[in-house]
């Protein structure tokens, strides 16, 4: 009986140590943690309607000068909050974080503005492309020109890059662009003194950011500032 009972024990000790060295032994075997990132997608404008006299405002009580103007925009995925950031030229006038999606701010009468929203969380943060308008009034010297309304495809069969824009003035002046396009933030080339509305194809890279930029100029020094972006495919 001795003997019987000495061959189970063994026995038992013997699975045991079969089934913790299949089980890898400790967790040091296993492969690292991969925490998922999501930036936020991008943000798409709404209001102010882009590249028009703004009509959704409303008189700023006991200030003439200004007009409270209602912007707006669409969700976007991953982002927990969003910062609002409103351009006179190259001058920024106001720049607040919202969790909603609206806003309203007080703007000088009589000028033109360009606005972006930059979508974040903690993984990081996305800009909107740019929009402009123009606010109610009488203007004091030149319109500064809209932002440009900038287009960028890819070629199906080559993956060039196309970029194309639409430039306006609420003066009618005749129009000047400065052109950049990056590539992965970094400058790849750069034009001054445009006055075509379209660059020739430009050779990518697979699933890369394409930023193309565009500043507006008139004949009385007045500019605006707009950018676009987008991944060229696979």
């Amino acid at each position: 009986m001795k003997m019987t009972k000495s061959i189970v024990v063994n026995a038992i000790l013997v699975l045991s140590f079969l089934l913790f060295s299949c089980s890898g032994g400790s967790d040091s075997a296993k492969g690292p943690i991969v925490n998922e990132v999501n930036p936020p997608a991008k943000a798409i404008g709404i209001l102010p309607v882009n590249g028009e006299p703004c009509s959704d405002y409303e008189a700023v009580s006991g200030n003439d000068d200004q007009v409270s103007i209602s912007f707006s925009w669409q969700e976007a995925e991953f982002a927990q909050n969003y910062e609002l950031v409103v351009n006179e030229g190259s001058n920024e006038v106001y720049r607040n974080i919202f969790n909603e999606l609206v806003a309203k701010v007080s703007l000088i009468r009589g000028k033109v503005y360009t606005w972006n929203v930059i979508a974040k969380n903690s993984d990081g943060q996305t800009n909107s492309d740019t929009m402009s308008f123009a606010t109610p009034g009488t203007p004091v010297g030149n319109f500064v020109p809209y932002a440009a309304e900038i287009t960028i495809t890819f070629d199906v069969t080559t993956s060039d890059l196309n970029a194309s824009w639409v430039g306006k003035d609420e003066d009618g002046d005749v129009l000047t662009y400065d052109v950049v396009v990056k590539e992965e933030g970094e400058t790849i080339v750069e034009f001054n003194d445009l006055t075509v509305v379209s660059l020739d194809p430009i050779a990518t890279s697979p699933s890369t950011l394409y930023t193309v930029q565009v500043i507006s100029k008139d004949v009385s020094g007045n500019f605006s500032i707009s950018e676009f972006s987008a991944i060229s495919p696979e």
